[in-house]
């Protein structure tokens, strides 16, 4: 039997595996119908404008964070339990 810590790891993964396929769509979804072209590439380029790199920075950056605190809580609703704290991470 598993350990309460490595169920939660194995869920929260899983989680957290689905809500990054999802954020990346999402992400390059919202970028495309927003600019009309495609996300940048290596916002770190130079030949990407500050104003491109910046807002793909934070756009991705809040539904990165956004996506994870989604998939931690589902992970909890399926275990039935609470939230463990960053102790569990891996």
């Amino acid at each position: 039997m598993l350990s309460q810590k490595h169920t939660w790891m194995l869920v929260s993964g899983g989680a957290a595996v689905a809500a990054a396929f999802a954020t990346r769509s999402l992400l390059k979804v919202g970028w495309n119908a927003a600019t009309g072209e495609d996300p940048p590439l290596n916002p770190a380029s130079s030949e990407t404008a500050w104003t491109e790199a910046l807002t793909w920075t934070v756009a991705a950056s809040v539904v990165a964070g956004v996506a994870r605190l989604a998939a931690r809580r589902a992970a909890a609703h399926v275990l039935d339990g609470p939230v463990p704290t960053d102790r569990y991470d891996a």
